[in-house]
């Protein structure tokens, strides 16, 4: 049966243990091939699942189809956590160039997010202090009005609209440096300008390719992956250990690899340094160790509505 990190040690030390000070270099090792294979085939996957939706317009399998292309787009969040981590490749100009990419798409710009997403590793559960935990998941309202991505893109908005003009939330003021204000609302800047190129490019040639294979498939997508993201914490322990505050879907493969192996997300957390090729590795050598896992999302959902219901 798995079992929580001794509590007389901090859970870091407690992984480091686990894994062994010759096997530790090994792990966090990064390489550029793996995430330029991983990040090509994720191309490629988005310009056939583009194509299937080309296809399909003007039938009644456009609405599957948007909502497969979404799928992959939504998964772009993938490379953009790692590159964000910069643990997608070795190259530091690698990593920049995909969480700007992916992050244009996504529409979120990879500054404030690093920011925040570190004081989530380190406050992992901490209702206080962990800018991206999901309260709202632990009721049956909250959970699927989560999952519906309505808040979800209310967040983005509201970031996107409120930062090119310097005006930061409080969480966000507070886990960003201040002398990264503006950096932040340079990039903000930069992601509108590049938008509305977008939107008068389409106007002018009197297209809706942007909304068609870009917009609409992104939020016909995003509720699948706000599930996916409740997965990972939602419903688990309130404590400082990732190996009980962190949970680990072993989905089917497909959804692993679009994921970049994220489903391992208790190996993730315990070793963040980890680059996700060898995330799997890492979650056979912890497994033991690991409090909460699931066997894929339709299990999580079903166990977690239990436990409300208790």
């Amino acid at each position: 049966m798995a079992g929580a990190a001794d509590e007389t040690v901090r859970p870091s030390t407690f992984v480091r243990r686990v894994v062994g000070a010759e096997r530790l270099s090994g792990f966090v090792e990064r390489r550029d091939t793996p995430g330029i294979a991983f990040a090509a085939a994720h191309a490629a996957l988005l310009a056939a699942t583009g194509w299937v939706l080309w296809r399909a317009l003007g039938t009644a399998w456009a609405v599957p189809a948007t909502v497969l292309h979404g799928i992959v787009i939504v998964h772009l969040f993938a490379p953009f956590h790692e590159s964000v981590h910069y643990t997608a490749f070795r190259s530091r100009g690698l990593n920049t160039a995909m969480s700007w990419i992916a992050g244009l798409i996504l529409m979120l710009p990879p500054t404030v997010f690093s920011y925040q997403h570190t004081a989530h590793h380190r406050f992992t559960q901490d209702v206080e202090r962990d800018p991206q935990m999901i309260p709202m998941g632990e009721s049956r309202r909250g959970f699927w009005y989560y999952a519906s991505a309505v808040p979800y893109f209310q967040g983005i908005l509201s970031g996107l609209i409120r930062q090119p003009f310097g005006r930061l939330s409080p969480s966000e003021r507070r886990d960003v440096p201040e002398a990264m204000h503006g950096a932040v609302r340079r990039e903000a800047i930069a992601f509108w300008c590049i938008y509305l190129s977008l939107a008068a490019i389409s106007i002018l040639l009197e297209t809706w390719l942007v909304v068609l294979f870009w917009l609409l498939p992104r939020v016909a997508g995003e509720p699948l992956m706000r599930v996916i993201r409740m997965s990972e914490h939602v419903g688990c322990a309130r404590v400082p250990s990732m190996l009980e505050n962190t949970r680990t879907v072993f989905t089917i493969a497909p959804l692993r690899w679009l994921a970049w192996n994220m489903a391992y997300h208790t190996a993730h957390h315990a070793l963040p340094q980890t680059p996700f090729f060898r995330l799997r590795t890492l979650d056979a050598v912890l497994r033991d160790h690991v409090v909460e896992t699931r066997q894929g999302y339709v299990d999580f959902v079903r166990t977690h509505f239990r436990r409300m219901a208790q």
